[in-house]
């Protein structure tokens, strides 16, 4: 199964305002899994990777795989997923950093 390298899209995602979910660092914010689940997508494409929250909607058609194997994965955790097929590859990893809009709170 082909999964997913990851980019960001234009715009900042408004972080979570639960009571709890203040942000880990000060310049992240924290998301929880309600709030990935409600980019869910091809439009607005959420995912988490390893307690992390990563907006790929750009990415969706430029995935070497096609969209077709990141779709399912809008709006969920897609860490057995992407580690599935990516593991600790330097590359696929480097760049899901540089995806990162948040934390995952829950």
């Amino acid at each position: 199964m082909t999964i997913l390298l990851l980019t960001a899209c234009g715009g900042s995602p408004a972080p979570s305002t639960s009571a709890d979910a203040a942000p880990t660092g000060s310049a992240s914010a924290g998301y929880r899994m309600a709030d990935v689940a409600k980019h869910n997508t091809q439009q607005d494409c959420w995912v988490a990777v390893d307690n992390s929250v990563y907006d790929v909607t750009s990415w969706i058609s430029r995935h070497p795989g096609g969209p077709d194997k990141i779709l399912p994965l809008c709006g969920t955790n897609a860490t057995s997923a992407f580690r599935g097929q990516h593991g600790d590859q330097e590359k696929p990893n480097t760049q899901l950093a540089s995806f990162r809009i948040g934390a995952l709170l829950d």
